[in-house]
Formats: C-alpha cells, sequence, structure tokens
C-alpha cells in the first residue's frame, strides 16, 4: 500500500474516533451532564491520544449546542499546546456563527497589552488657621507626563472655598509648595493622596449642607480621582499615635498649655465677637468701685472665665476644636515634633467629654484667656489712638 493510502487510511481512523467522540458527548447532554462532567468522561480520548485534540475540538463545532460552548470552554482551561487553544476560540467562533449563545465565564488571563496604570497620588496639607482654613493639594502623576495639581483652600466651618486645577511637572508642584505655599507658621506637610482625597470630599459634602454651590473644578475632581480612596483612620493622626498610647499620661495633658508658644496655635485666638459680652464682664469687674480682697477679685474673674469656657465651647464646638487639633497633631508629627503632637492630641482626646469643673482642659483654657485678653489690649490700643487723633488741631 502507497503512502497516500496510508494516509487516507489514517484520516478515516481518526474521523472514526471523532465521530464516537461526538456521539458520547450529544449522549451525555442529552441526559443532562454539565460540561464539567462531560470533559472528565471523554478526557482519556485526548490523554491516551494527544494527536486527536484538535480534530475533536474542530469537531464539537457539528454540535451546536450552548452545552458545547461551555465544554469547549472548560477545555481551554486544561489546554496547555498554544495550538489547540487557538483551535477552541476557532471553534467558539464557529459556533456564534451558527446562532449558539450562552453566558460566556470571565476569562482569568492576562490580556498581552494591559492598560498602564498611574501612580497613586501624592497629597499635601497645611496647618490650619484660627478660622478652621487651609491648603489641600492632591498631584496625580499623568500617563502622559506631568502632574495634575488639584489646589485647593477648605474651612472646617464654610466647605471648599477656593479649588483649582493645573498640570506641573513633578519639580514645579516641588518648587509651588515650598516657595508658595508652605511657611514656618504654616507648614505645609506630605500625606497620603487618597487621605487628602477623603479631606477635599468632607469639604464638598459640608458646601453641600450649606447650600452652597461647588466650584466648577469639583467635576474634575470626581473624574480624576474617583478611583482614590482612603480606607486608613480618620483623622490621619492615628495612624502614627493610637489612643491607647495616650492611656494614663495626664502629664501630656497638663502641658498641652503651652501648646500656644508654638505655630500653629501661637496665631490662634477665639472669633472676637463671640468673646464680646464677656470682655466687658472683665471691663466693668476691673472698673469695679467694690472693695474686694484679692482672693475675692480672682473668684470672680475666675467666674466669668469659667461662664465664658462653657459659652463658648458647648458640645458641637468643642468637638470641633477636637477635630482641629487632631489635624494639627498631624502636621507636628510630620515636622519630626513627636511630644508637642502627642500632647496636643492628648488635649484632642480630653476634649470628648465635657470640662471639668476642677481642671478644665488646658489648651482650651489658655486659648480662652490669651483670646480675652488679647482682644482687651487690641480695644485700649484703638482708644489710645483715637484720643491722640482728637488732639491734632488742623491749621
Amino acid at each position: 500500500m502507497g503512502a497516500r493510502g496510508k494516509g487516507n487510511e489514517t484520516k478515516a481512523h481518526v474521523r472514526q474516533q471523532v465521530r464516537a467522540f461526538l456521539q458520547e458527548v450529544e449522549a451525555a447532554q442529552a441526559q443532562g451532564a454539565t460540561p464539567e462532567e462531560i470533559l472528565h468522561r471523554i478526557s482519556f480520548y485526548v490523554k491516551d491520544n494527544p494527536t486527536l485534540t484538535i480534530p475533536i475540538i474542530d469537531g464539537l463545532t457539528e454540535v451546536p449546542s450552548p452545552q458545547t460552548a461551555l465544554l469547549l470552554e472548560a477545555m481551554m482551561t486544561t489546554l496547555q499546546d498554544k495550538r489547540a487553544v487557538k483551535a477552541v476560540k476557532r471553534a467558539l467562533y464557529r459556533l456564534r456563527q451558527k446562532g449558539v449563545q450562552w453566558e460566556q465565564k470571565p476569562s482569568h488571563e492576562r490580556p498581552i497589552l494591559r492598560p498602564l496604570q498611574t501612580e497613586a497620588p501624592q497629597g499635601y496639607v497645611g496647618a490650619m488657621d484660627a478660622t478652621g482654613s487651609r491648603i489641600l493639594v492632591i498631584a496625580q502623576p499623568r500617563l502622559q507626563g506631568g502632574v495634575r495639581v488639584y489646589f485647593s483652600i477648605v474651612s472646617d466651618l464654610e466647605g471648599i472655598k477656593r479649588l483649582e486645577v493645573s498640570d506641573l511637572t513633578k519639580k514645579g508642584v516641588r518648587e509651588f509648595i515650598a516657595a508658595s505655599l508652605s511657611s514656618e507658621e504654616f507648614p505645609v506637610v506630605k500625606a497620603p493622596g487618597g487621605y487628602c482625597v477623603h479631606l477635599l470630599h468632607e469639604a464638598a459634602e459640608l458646601s453641600r449642607k450649606r447650600a452652597t454651590t461647588l466650584p466648577p473644578a469639583y467635576r474634575d475632581v470626581e473624574r480624576g480621582l474617583r478611583d482614590c480612596a482612603w480606607n486608613g483612620p480618620v483623622p490621619l493622626i492615628y495612624h502614627h499615635i493610637p489612643t491607647e498610647k495616650l492611656k494614663d499620661t495626664p502629664r501630656l495633658l497638663k502641658e498641652s498649655g503651652a501648646l500656644h508658644r508654638i505655630a500653629p496655635f501661637s496665631s490662634w485666638f477665639l472669633n472676637a465677637e463671640d468673646l464680646g459680652r464677656y470682655a466687658e464682664a472683665l471691663k466693668e469687674a476691673e472698673k469695679s468701685h467694690l472693695v474686694l480682697t484679692p482672693q475675692q477679685k480672682d473668684a470672680r474673674l475666675s467666674s466669668i472665665y469659667r461662664d465664658a469656657l462653657e459659652g463658648l465651647f458647648p458640645e458641637e464646638q468643642r468637638l470641633l476644636w477636637k477635630r482641629r487639633l487632631e489635624e494639627a497633631a498631624y502636621i507636628l508629627w510630620k515636622q519630626g515634633k513627636q511630644k508637642e503632637a502627642r500632647m496636643t492630641l492628648s488635649a484632642a482626646v480630653d476634649l470628648t467629654h465635657p470640662f471639668s469643673p476642677l481642671e478644665p482642659n488646658p489648651f482650651c483654657w489658655n486659648l480662652l484667656l490669651k483670646s480675652l485678653y488679647g482682644l482687651l489690649e487690641t480695644e485700649q490700643g484703638e482708644q489710645v489712638k483715637e484720643k491722640e487723633s482728637s488732639l491734632i488741631v488742623t491749621p
């Protein structure tokens, strides 16, 4: 028998085996077997004779059904031969052309061309001023190079006060932060980009509650930073100083009154309008014609201070100042001032509860005193200027 005759005989034998395989598949499908069960039953065909793999795959297109498509997909997960995998994909394509529809399983293969991933954004957060306003910067690297910068000024009383979006180089961002934003009194430090995005969303929510229109650039934030989430602690300082480390440390709380000597607390004062009636009460006490002993005078002044403390720090305000101190503690921590950061956080945690009548929060106590007497000194200075100006005689 010639070579051609032997080749034809081999092909006929292969077709016969494939036909037997297809009959077994059809019978199994009729019995309600799952694709996985069918694959297990007929896997011996392929295992014993690997040369049958591709002919069997091609032959399955003659059994056009959703179960066949699922069987082919199950086969593809077990194949190592690239040619066999291509044959499966080709067979699935033919089944689709024949109108077969099935629920495709998601592919676990990684695409050859994967989308480029951008770097995570870098955040920068500034120290708060006395009104609860601060700077937030989020620098998002771009695929085409450079950095998209989201610059904002946010307030814990007003929400987003300002928001701008611009494109800079990485060097330009560093220069912008160092030369234009950060100062000794109000430093700007690095923070996780996700946390800064969280703070910006917090401010946006406050703006909405106040029925304030958000800046148009906030749409860019929602689009450009939508995948940037924060799953860490809020406020961020608790990532560095867990609350447990502050327990049984009353010394830190007592020392917190001295924080007003350093930035940013040295520039923090209570609102002058809110202090008005308490400042008037102090002036009346000083001008009183009653003859009081030093102890009686101190008791009267102390009573005014405590009334002011209770009036100016109801629960809502107390918790507002708690958050301000927590955010300030992170700034100090990033500056390497660990002791001051712990003192600040200790004062913040103490504000969780109402003031002690015997030993009120030292930070808030000193904040009240310096604000009151600072206001009185300002008023006295203005009165002196008015008196001097009234003595000027014009020719």
